[in-house]
Parts: C-alpha cells; sequence; structure tokens
C-alpha cells in the first residue's frame, strides 16, 4: 500500500502504529534492505520525506512527454549486483523493471575531432587504444583481463557486509594479482594510470573515466577503482531503465508491496523512539510508529550526533571527521526539438556516456584542483553528454530528444561557500558555458532547438537529499581510508550504531559506497544475520 502521509485516517493519528523493520528515507539503498526484509516475511514500512521516493534515483518532466533523469541515470555497479543479476528480487521478471543497454559504456571525443571509445568487447576497446599506441593497446589488454579476473571477487564483496580493511589487504597480498590491487589502493589513479600508458590520448580517456567515483585524479588512495572500472566495462553493457530512473524504484517499490510492506511519500521521520539504547521506533510530527525488530536509517555520518543523543562522543567526533568527495556535479535536463549529431560521427549514438576533453593532460589535472580549492574552472571544459531517447523512445516525444549534460564542479565556492551557488554568475553562467562547450561537438543543436532545460548545482543536491552534505552525490569520499571496513569509519562500517541496539545505517555513505549500488542488500544481509535468519533463503545467490 503506498499513502501520501497526509491521507492517513484520522482515527490512526495519535496511536500507535506497530511494524517489524521501519525504514527512515526511501532511497535506492535502503528500498533494497526493505525488499529483502519483506520478501524474508518482516512487515516493513518505508517513510518518505519527499513527495517521490528514490533518493538520487528518480526521474522529472520538464516539458511534456520528456522524462529526465536529474541524478543517477546510467548503470553499471549496480547490474552485478545479485538482487539484479541473479534476480534475487524478481524486479525484471515479476516487478516490470526492464533495461536498454549500450555496447559501449564511454567514449571520449578530444578538441582535435580525434576519439576513443570503450567497448564492452575488450577486442574491439583495444583496436580503438592501439589508434594512438600499440603499447598501450597491449597494457590496456592485459590490465584488462586482469580486471575481469578479479572482478567476481570485488562484486561479492560489494554486496555484502565488508571485511576488515587489514584482512583484506592481507588476503590480497598471498597472489601476484593480489599484491598488484594491493599497491593500487595506496595510490592515485593518475599514478595507476602514468605507470600503464603513455600517450595522452589514453591517459585522459581513463583519467576522465576514473574521476566520475568523484575523486581528482592525484588523491591517493584511489587507484583501485581503475580495477572496478575495467571488470565491469569489459564484461557487462552499460545500462540504462526503460522509462527512466524511476522505474527502478517503482520496481522495488512494487516488490516492497508484492511481500505486504508498505511505503509512505511527504512523512519526514523527525527523530527516533530511544528507549534505554535501544531504537524502538520513529516519530513523524507526533505520530508515533514502532519497529519491533529495527530502524534501518539514512543518517549522514556528520548528523549521527545529532540524531542520537547520548552517542559515544568519540564514535560521533570520527563520524563527523569523515571527509567529503574532491568534486560534486552540475546537471543540467535539456529538452530537444531533435536528437543531436556529434560532428566526431553517429557511431557515439552507441556510446552510454560521451565526453568532449581538451587533449592536455596537466591543464585536465590542474581543473580537479580547481575544484578542490572551491573555484569554478572557466577553461579545459568537459562536458558529458547522455541520450537514452535514442535507444529508448519512451523518453521524449516522437522525434525529440531528451539530453542529459552532466559536468564536474566544485562543492562549497571558496566566494560565498555552498549558498553562493545561487548567485546567476555562478550556477547560470557555468552552466551556459558547460553548454557552449558541448554545442561545439554537435551540428545540429542550437538555442532554437531548446524546448526546456533545468539545471541543479551542488546547492540542489545538498538541498534535495539529506545524504548530499553540500551536494556530495557519493555521500562522503571514496578513498582508501573510507572504503570497505572503513565506510563511513571502522566503528559503523557493518551497518550498527555501537550503543544503540536495533538500529542500522544505510545510504551512500555506507559500504560499497556512492554512486548505485543496490548497497541495501548488504545492510539486509547484516540484519539477517544478527537476527539469526537463513541467509540462502533471503539471498540465493549467497
Amino acid at each position: 500500500m503506498h499513502n501520501d502521509a497526509n491521507d492517513i485516517d484520522a482515527d490512526r493519528v495519535g496511536t500507535v502504529l506497530k511494524y517489524d523493520i521501519v525504514v527512515v528515507g526511501a532511497g535506492s539503498n535502503s528500498l533494497v534492505a526493505a525488499a529483502y526484509l519483506a520478501k524474508a516475511g518482516k512487515k516493513v514500512l518505508v517513510l518518505e520525506k519527499n513527495a517521490q521516493c528514490g533518493g538520487g534515483v528518480i526521474s522529472i518532466e520538464i516539458a511534456p512527454g520528456f522524462t529526465h533523469d536529474p541524478h543517477s541515470t546510467g548503470y553499471y555497479p549496480m547490474m552485478s549486483n545479485p538482487a539484479i543479476k541473479d534476480n534475487e528480487l524478481e524486479l525484471c521478471t515479476r516487478h516490470g523493471l526492464e533495461f536498454v543497454t549500450y555496447p559501449a559504456g564511454f567514449g571520449t571525443i578530444y578538441d582535435d575531432g580525434t576519439h576513443i571509445t570503450a567497448f564492452t568487447d575488450l577486442d574491439r576497446s583495444c583496436q580503438e587504444i592501439a589508434k594512438f599506441s600499440q603499447k598501450d593497446a597491449d597494457a590496456y589488454r592485459a590490465f584488462g583481463e586482469d580486471a575481469i579476473s578479479v572482478l567476481p571477487i570485488l562484486s561479492r564483496g560489494a554486496a555484502t557486509p565488508p571485511m576488515p580493511t587489514a584482512g583484506f589487504i592481507g588476503m590480497l597480498e598471498s597472489s601476484p594479482i593480489g599484491r598488484r590491487i594491493a599497491s593500487a589502493f595506496f595510490k592515485s589513479f593518475y599514478e595507476v594510470i602514468d605507470d600503464l600508458f603513455e600517450a595522452p590520448e589514453v591517459k585522459l580517456h581513463i583519467l576522465k573515466w576514473c574521476a566520475e567515483m568523484m575523486e581528482g585524479p592525484d588523491v591517493k588512495g584511489t587507484g583501485v577503482v581503475l580495477y572496478n572500472l575495467f571488470g565491469m566495462a569489459h564484461t557487462q553493457d552499460g545500462a540504462a531503465p526503460k522509462g527512466g530512473a524511476r522505474a527502478i524504484i517503482d520496481s522495488l517499490i512494487r516488490c516492497i508491496e508484492h511481500h505486504g510492506g508498505e511505503i509512505r511519500t511527504n512523512a519526514e521521520v523527525t527523530s527516533l523512539d530511544i528507549v534505554s539504547g535501544e531504537v524502538k521506533g520513529v516519530f513523524v510530527g507526533e505520530e508515533h510508529i514502532a519497529a519491533g525488530d529495527a530502524v534501518i536509517a539514512n543518517i549522514h555520518p556528520w548528523r549521527l550526533g545529532d540524531w542520537l543523543p547520548g552517542l559515544d562522543p568519540e564514535i560521533a567526533a570520527s563520524a563527523r571527521r569523515t571527509h567529503l568527495s574532491n568534486h560534486g556535479a552540475i546537471n543540467q535536463q535539456i529538452a530537444l526539438s531533435e536528437p543531436p549529431r556529434f560532428a566526431a560521427g553517429d557511431q557515439f549514438d552507441d556510446v552510454m556516456c560521451v565526453e568532449f576533453v581538451h587533449k592536455d593532460v596537466e591543464a585536465i589535472r590542474r581543473v580537479f584542483d580547481e575544484y578542490k580549492y572551491g573555484r569554478i574552472p572557466t577553461t579545459c571544459l568537459s562536458p558529458l553528454a547522455i541520450n537514452h531517447t535514442s535507444r529508448d523512445p519512451s523518453r521524449a516525444p516522437a522525434g525529440q530528444s531528451a539530453l542529459y549534460l552532466y559536468h564536474f564542479a566544485p562543492l562549497k565556492l571558496a566566494d560565498g561557500g555552498l549558498e553562493a551557488w545561487a548567485r546567476p554568475e555562478n550556477g547560470q553562467a557555468y552552466a551556459d558555458r558547460i553548454l557552449d562547450e558541448y554545442l561545439k561537438h554537435v551540428t545540429n543543436i542550437d538555442s532554437s532547438k531548446i524546448i526546456a532545460r533545468h539545471i541543479e548545482t551542488p546547492l540542489d543536491h545538498h538541498n534535495h537529499s539529506a545524504s548530499m552534505m553540500n551536494g556530495d552525490i557519493f555521500g562522503i569520499g571514496s578513498t582508501m581510508g573510507q572504503l570497505l571496513g572503513r565506510r563511513p569509519t571502522p566503528e559503523l562500517a557493518q551497518y550498527r550504531v555501537p550503543g544503540f541496539k536495533g538500529l542500522y545505517l544505510s545510504g551512500p555513505f555506507m559500504h560499497p559506497g556512492g554512486t548505485v549500488t543496490f548497497g541495501g542488500r548488504a545492510t539486509a544481509m547484516r540484519m539477517a544475520m544478527d537476527m539469526g535468519m537463513s541467509l540462502k533463503t533471503i539471498f540465493p545467490a549467497y
């Protein structure tokens, strides 16, 4: 049953509603956890403060007939999660979720017209690399084969509660390939790229790809991302849900409701019901809702102390010291009267993400320093475009196109902080420059072809979700010190909060991390372990 909080019967107000599991916030991670627990027979209630569930997995209509995804829109990690890959939640077979796929996930077009495409097929990708360097093509193949060989281990780890970081590194040290991965954990991803490749075109292509983890290329503790990216990109096609990101959330809601769970929107949880160190339920305003087994809450580490009076000061302080990502994003949703045509050729219609990059390695690396210091770059802009309409016509009226235009951005600005994004000379002007840069690379689009345009800055992201503090769409940074058994901190990495029985954490700031991972499977697994439930029954691929 899917209700608006304003529709609750008057005779229920002031009474105590009772559930086994109450979920605070309907982001993709917590909805996945809720779906698994509902499937396991628990009576589940999900409470969402916004009118639309999904957190960063939502869709909007900026013009009649157009479906745009203002946050996440193209998917890799989620597709390897057993919830999808092994159909554990029956989202695709019972609950209406469908995907369109791309034979190439990522393409780079340079300012001189040359280009590289990362195809799912490793051979085709190596042919692309060989246009610039045969040595690099050979290195790309060797690294890709290594990454593919370890992907099952990495993917399994991303869908289960994390090992202690030291234990995971120790396990890696037992084999040659493991030692190479362990070494990458301690390097920046640019150091790994620079060790492997020589051609600037190849370096930039991979650098920009890796920067999607929202860390700068020279940030230590990020090198392992290459193994994840290469492994996923060369074993599975890039994917997008038919009908927009909201189709993912709609399927999860149908799954929860199929198993007897309830979803309520416009229902903001104002506090937790804590009795003698045990979380017994929640309050939605004056309404008390009891949780017999547990509460799952999307509480950012920075806010944990605010929500939990009496939290150990050391745990609260450690959580507050978690660092955010190097950069955020500015997203534009643009309704076009016709599909864009790339100057580089129509082969890019089959590429999910196409980025336009200036061929200057040092200058591009310096741009990430600009982000770090809160400055909006004025040169070397690199727009990333996604046009799902080419494979999913349902997203726009016939003959028209729903364009997703994305660019990295500072979080808080040096001049004025986060609120300064509201100034036209910042948010609007930056978006305009990004659009102008994009228009240089298409042959048929100008302002007359734009039906509608919607811009979201880090300030908008911050206001949209409490998980995106200062506009960090990954929740917190993704360096080695905040991965695995240290995400967000060692004390909180198992989703539990010491001193507060019955409370579990969910969100992008928890393992396995940012982007859409369906990480709630790991949360639900930890809860099932604590409750003595059958893991094989709930998680058949376990």
